[in-house]
């Protein structure tokens, strides 16, 4: 089968021919229809220190979706055809946030794409338990980005304190950012993105979906949250970019009390105006992955049609154009970047 992966220490992605995997016990085989890039498999493309520690070589992607092609021995609730998605986190099931709901924190949990082999091939053996079944109507590309906006859910409605008036200052206008607005949006909040001269077809799909959006490299981002304020500060600051200026902003922004989560992963250490946070009581939270109740409820608001992933979604490639399905992620020339196999 044909797969992109991630073999050597150094900017790049290969795409090789390797032998479909083996179904083990729990473990069912499926046929990868849609599999989207996410901004971590950039990261990887250019093996930032971030991913430093990830095992090598190993088949990337962690979005993904397909058809049941195997069976293995102990599964039970899944058949051959069955039409599936799958969770991104192998957790252990016994540490004290596995026991807690939460894991996406699990102590000793592995990754498809980064730790064990994932969804950019034609087939990926995926343990039962991750799956969630795709409702008939749903294409296998929404279906493959309801991981993301599992994520997003997280990030807003599990970490993210909004109330109906609000202020979300977004920042990136990529598929996290424009996913987690239309959630700021359902839960009532007045949403401004924002992004950069490159993010030109970003910012147009940020215009179809409703929200207004700022380039930060044309306006004054602060100046402008403050004449919407009244001088006061956005309620919400929520970082979807792994930008210093970025951060720095959002802790501009923010009002007295105000919020700020971040989720972008960032290169590395980033200072912070400490002082104001303290002052300004400030709240600073970190949000990662997704918990697996956000699943489920992922796939219905996609299902009634409360969040719009196709908008989102712009480009498609095959498995062997992986090299230019980088490329198109890397320059924000598009919204979500898919492989799909027939």
């Amino acid at each position: 089968m044909k797969a992109v992966v991630k073999s050597r220490p150094e900017p790049g992605v290969e795409v090789v021919d390797l032998p479909v995997p083996e179904v083990g016990v729990g473990e069912v085989l499926i046929k990868v229809r849609a599999a989207a890039i996410c901004g971590s498999d950039l990261g990887i493309y250019y093996y930032t220190p971030a991913y430093s520690e990830m095992k090598l070589p190993v088949v990337m992607g962690h979005e993904f979706a397909g058809e049941v092609a195997e069976v293995g021995s102990g599964v039970e609730g899944f058949s051959v055809g069955d039409r599936v998605l799958s969770e991104s986190v192998k957790a252990c099931g016994s540490c004290r946030y596995c026991l807690e709901g939460m894991s996406n924190l699990c102590e000793g949990s592995t990754l498809f794409g980064i730790h064990a082999d994932g969804g950019f091939a034609e087939y990926v053996a995926v343990p039962h338990e991750l799956l969630h079944r795709v409702p008939e109507g749903m294409s296998f590309e929404e279906a493959a980005v309801v991981e993301p906006l599992s994520n997003a859910l997280h990030f807003v409605r599990d970490i993210t304190p909004v109330s109906p008036g609000d202020l979300a200052v977004v920042h990136g206008i990529g598929p996290i950012g424009l996913f987690s607005a239309q959630l700021f949006r359902l839960a009532g909040a007045r949403v401004l993105l924002t992004g950069i001269g490159v993010d030109t077809e970003r910012f147009r799909i940020a215009a179809g979906l409703g929200f207004e959006a700022v380039n930060v490299e044309e306006e004054d981002l602060v100046e402008k949250v403050m004449d919407i304020t009244g001088g006061s500060g956005a309620d919400i600051a929520f970082v979807a970019v792994g930008a210093a200026s970025a951060l720095h902003q959002a802790v501009q922004l923010v009002r007295k009390r105000g919020h700020v989560t971040v989720v972008g992963i960032f290169p590395g250490d980033v200072e912070l105006p400490m002082t104001r946070i303290v002052r300004r009581e400030i709240t600073l939270a970190g949000a990662y992955d997704a918990r697996p109740v956000n699943f489920p409820e992922a796939i219905k608001l996609l299902e009634s049609g409360a969040v719009n992933a196709r908008d989102i979604i712009t480009h498609r490639f095959s498995l062997d154009e992986a090299e230019e399905a980088f490329g198109v992620a890397i320059s924000k020339k598009g919204g979500k970047v898919l492989f799909v196999n027939n």
